[in-house]
């Protein structure tokens, strides 16, 4: 990865010294240096990457983006098809993306239905190792830029890390002698990743990219010509035909690049609040933020300066969702109920957990899942149970799901 303005010569580190290389812990402080001067408006330029090129089209990043793709997934037929003839598809995408032929294949649409209704799009495997062979470059740069507290699809963070970070600020908070006059700011935006404007995502990627080609790549991911991604304002995707889709807005649910893309879209949002705001407890997930503020006035009028800066710089606006809380009830945050006391499970996971392991005992049952796949299952839950407070949802499965073969099953 190339990084334009980065000095690669040696340094002395005192006079008649002999040169050493650069650590990278000295590279990185003197990257954050640049990058706080730029964001305080001086004239130090924020560093951007270059040739990308020649690092995207490597042989070994497409192969690493082959085996990240394939990771748990090695035995589908679309898989197994790429892998069958390895050498001449990679040699394929790296031909594409070198002569600018690449185009994105067709995406293959469904539904979920938790936590609520969405649309997913799902790409192709050879589309997939490309997206990886991108994100593997430009990850390690741009997450550099995040705040600390930006939680969604970040290595080392998560949902977990996320309510847990919450639950510190708010029983810190809790303590304080005024803790009465703290409230909390939980913010939520509508329609997100079907809203995000395309020229404005890609102005953002100009910010830390200076390269015609990786620039040539990502606008024709984000730019898709064939299949449009967008609602209409305040249009659920339910009441939204595929023919009144709109092709300037929105990013298919399931993507990687979609994934980067959310993240840098809304990070505008995360330095203006720091910044400018000066919004001490701060914290988001993907498009879930959660602010702590002393005084419910106080609180009113960040709320009308981030959605006012959404509204003027990306075309975003808050739903319902959006509301002021006293600190004493906590809030709903990444599928926990976080207060003063600790992590709950909120009453619609809780829900969908019991859901999900009874239909499990029945495929069991039926033969349709092996010990060890329903064993995972359990743990996985269990697992899930000993961060929080969840003493009673892992007391519900030890007395209520039992691994129990039909008689016809036993029979064969």
């Amino acid at each position: 990865m190339a990084i334009k303005g980065h000095k690669r010569e040696s340094g002395a580190t005192r006079k008649g010294a002999p040169e050493r290389p650069r650590s990278r812990r000295r590279a990185v402080a003197r990257y954050a240096r640049v990058s706080r001067d730029a964001m305080r408006g001086k004239t130090t330029a924020m560093r951007k990457l270059i040739n990308m090129q020649e690092h995207i089209c490597s042989w070994e990043n497409l192969l690493g983006a082959y085996r990240d793709a394939a990771r748990n997934k090695r035995y589908r037929p679309d898989v197994l098809s790429f892998t069958q003839d390895l050498e001449k598809n990679l040699q394929d995408i790296k031909d594409d993306l070198e002569a600018r032929t690449y185009t994105v294949g067709p995406y293959r649409e469904f539904y979920v239905s938790y936590p609520k209704r969405r649309l997913v799009m799902a790409l192709g495997f050879r589309d997939r190792v490309v997206q990886w062979a991108i994100y593997r470059q430009i990850n390690p740069f741009i997450d550099r830029r995040y705040i600390t507290h930006s939680y969604g699809c970040r290595e080392g963070k998560g949902t977990l890390a996320a309510a847990q970070q919450l639950h510190r600020w708010i029983k810190a908070v809790s303590r304080k002698p005024d803790a009465k006059e703290w409230v909390i700011l939980k913010c939520d935006v509508s329609k997100y990743f079907y809203r995000v404007d395309h020229e404005i995502a890609l102005d953002i990627y100009r910010q830390y990219i200076d390269d015609d080609w990786l620039m040539w790549l990502m606008t024709e991911i984000i730019n898709n010509p064939s299949t449009p991604f967008g609602l209409p304002e305040g249009v659920s995707i339910s009441e939204c035909p595929p023919d009144q889709r709109l092709y300037d807005v929105g990013m298919p649910i399931g993507n990687l690049t979609s994934q980067e893309t959310a993240n840098i879209y809304l990070n505008e949002v995360d330095q203006y609040a720091k910044h400018e705001l000066r919004i001490r407890h701060y914290i988001r997930y993907m498009d879930d933020t959660i602010l702590i503020i002393k005084g419910r006035k106080a609180a009113e009028e960040t709320r009308a300066q981030l959605e006012r800066f959404m509204r003027n710089q990306l075309k975003l606006a808050m739903n319902k969702k959006t509301v002021i809380l006293p600190i004493s009830h906590g809030c709903e945050f990444v599928g926990y109920r976080v207060t003063e006391h600790g992590l709950r499970l909120r009453k619609k996971t809780i829900q969908h957990i019991k859901r999900s392991l009874l239909r499990m005992e029945r495929r069991y049952a039926r033969g349709e899942i092996d010990q060890d796949d329903a064993l995972a299952t359990i743990n996985s839950y269990m697992g899930m149970c000993v961060n929080i407070n969840g003493y009673s949802m892992r007391t519900w499965i030890a007395n209520n799901i039992v691994l129990r073969k039909e008689e016809s099953q036993t029979n064969d």
